[in-house]
């Protein structure tokens, strides 16, 4: 059997290839087009790199006519054997496929970056304050409001650090960030009238539609991200949000405790790790976590509490025109 193999990185996880059918491995839509299922809008980037035999972690899709779907994942190798052309073909949701955003290869790349690199992935959206060289954490799962705080930032002049995805490495050097997707969806209500500021200085002009609140737009946020790709010890401001809209005020709760913002950081580190899903709408993925990776994941978590100059630990329940009140102090 011919097969096809490519080598690619991700964050610093070096991923093979491998195929009997090249088309499946190499689509755009998940590689490098900006469209939603892309992994564009979970990672940074999707590198190409030479195939080797001793990358960290190799998938072999073999595409067979006819053939039930089914993923067996191995230290370091997982093999998907499957009717995998005629899947592709009558997807009802791209995202989740085995290489959609919300897919297999997404949330293998989390387990890579874990046992082969010690990099946790944290479901939060980041932005950095230049003027004070702070970096603003914004962990929290969809529709917590992660969004919102990147646009007040993005008025504010400050820098994006990731949409979605962002990555941590505690070692010897003490806290090692790296930076995640720069692509979001956004309403474009959300963009006329609670952060008229945005849209100017992204440089884009806002389509004309009768109901802006029916409309998301993908926005690319490279040209006002920060100028590294990684950050070493920055200092950290965390906010927990939950923003509903029509709330006037916000009302604003420090974390104090030390365990609570270890477990508010474990669980969410851990969320893309948890639930199972549904791939192709009849394929079942279970979990790819395993208790050896939780474990060092929360000590992980100890270590970022313990050794990081964290300035504000602090939840939110707000607005997405306050989203801001009460954090900026201190």
């Amino acid at each position: 059997m011919d097969v096809f193999r490519r080598g690619i990185k991700i964050c610093e996880a070096r991923m093979g290839l491998v195929s009997n059918n090249k088309e499946l491995v190499t689509r755009s839509e998940y590689f490098s087009d900006r469209v939603m299922q892309s992994l564009l809008t979970d990672y940074h980037k999707v590198e190409e790199i030479p195939w080797a035999e001793d990358l960290d972690a190799q998938i072999d899709v073999i595409d067979v006519p006819g053939a039930a779907p089914e993923i067996t994942v191995g230290r370091n190798r997982a093999l998907a054997v499957g009717d995998w052309t005629a899947l592709e073909a009558k997807a009802s949701d791209r995202r989740y496929t085995l290489f959609g955003n919300l897919g297999f290869l997404f949330r293998y790349t989390i387990r890579v970056l874990e046992e082969r690199h010690r990099v946790w992935s944290f479901h939060a959206s980041a932005m950095v304050d230049e003027k004070r060289g702070e970096l603003w954490l914004i962990p929290g799962g969809a529709g917590a409001g992660k969004t919102v705080f990147l646009l007040a930032g993005i008025e504010r002049g400050w820098t994006i650090f990731s949409t979605e995805m962002t990555h941590l490495r505690v070692s010897e050097r003490g806290c090692e960030w790296f930076k995640g997707s720069l692509f979001d969806n956004v309403r474009v209500g959300t963009l006329l009238h609670d952060f008229p500021g945005a849209a100017p200085r992204l440089g884009i002009r806002l389509p004309e539609v009768q109901d802006p609140w029916a409309l998301k737009i993908a926005l690319d946020l490279g040209h006002v991200q920060t100028s590294t790709d990684t950050l070493v010890n920055p200092p950290l401001r965390i906010v927990s949000p939950k923003v509903e809209s029509g709330r006037e005020r916000a009302i604003v709760s420090p974390i104090e405790k030390r365990e609570k913002l270890v477990k508010l950081l474990f669980d969410n580190a851990t969320e893309k790790h948890g639930a199972s899903l549904l791939l192709y709408d009849c394929l079942p993925l279970t979990s790819l976590d395993t208790p050896e990776l939780a474990r060092e994941r929360f000590h992980a978590m100890e270590r970022l509490v313990a050794t990081a100059e964290i300035r504000m630990a602090q939840t939110t329940l707000c607005g997405a025109r306050n989203c801001m009140e009460g954090l900026l102090n201190g």
